[in-house]
């Protein structure tokens, strides 16, 4: 009996250190969203609204959890085309004239992100986060024929034709911030929506998502 008693109590303090040292909760999950995407290009003239609104945005991404709070996520998502109808005021000779425009842009992006996730073993989890976004910018600007009025003939003389101009693309890199929140309809299965801001000199782009997704 004591040998038995002996050997029990060995395998006990051996084996408490080795319960205690329970692996991180690493894991993974993946995700698809839509939203409404809404981007920023300042007008020639500030009398006029600078924001692209109601653009439809799709997207799909994945994440993996260091902790149970603190997970790196990436993003792949892409907007419909967003136009901005752009006026102006021009002096031509000393009189006065009207220059219409027409911008249209379309973007895909590639966002990298660290996220920090409230609360443990919950079934609702709000979270913080920031990072970096890569976009893809396809650029097209259409010009409306413009006239400036003559005094001498009081008549609209023509001086622009209307014309499109070849489509520019460029890569911008842009931080962001975000807030949102993440819950479960089942052990697997969550829900998620949040708000994202970038920047470059000031708010770039405001996006709002909502989507599922499942954890691994």
């Amino acid at each position: 009996m004591k040998t038995l008693l002996l050997a029990a109590g060995v395998v006990a303090a051996t084996s408490t250190p080795l319960l205690a040292q329970s692996a991180p909760p690493q894991r993974a999950d993946i995700h698809v969203v839509s939203g409404w995407q809404n981007l920023h290009r300042a007008q020639p003239q500030q009398s006029y609204n600078d924001w692209m609104n109601g653009i439809f945005y799709g997207g799909a991404g994945a994440g993996w959890y260091w902790s149970d709070h603190l997970k790196t996520q990436i993003d792949f998502g892409a907007g419909t085309r967003g136009r901005q109808y752009r006026y102006e005021t021009i002096v031509v000779n000393g009189n006065l004239g009207y220059q219409s425009s027409r911008l249209s842009i379309s973007q895909q992006s590639l966002a990298l992100g660290q996220q920090f996730q409230f609360f443990r073993n919950a079934w609702f989890h709000p979270y913080v986060g920031a990072g970096v976004d890569l976009a893809h910018e396809t650029i097209k600007t259409e010009l409306e024929s413009s006239s400036v009025y003559d005094p001498v003939t009081r008549t609209y003389r023509p001086i622009v034709p209307s014309s499109v101009g070849e489509p520019e693309s460029r890569f911008v890199a842009r931080p962001f911030v975000e807030t949102g929140l993440k819950g479960y309809v089942t052990r697997r299965a969550f829900f998620i929506a949040d708000a994202r801001l970038k920047f470059r000199s000031q708010v770039d782009e405001v996006l709002f998502r909502f989507g599922f997704g499942v954890d691994f």
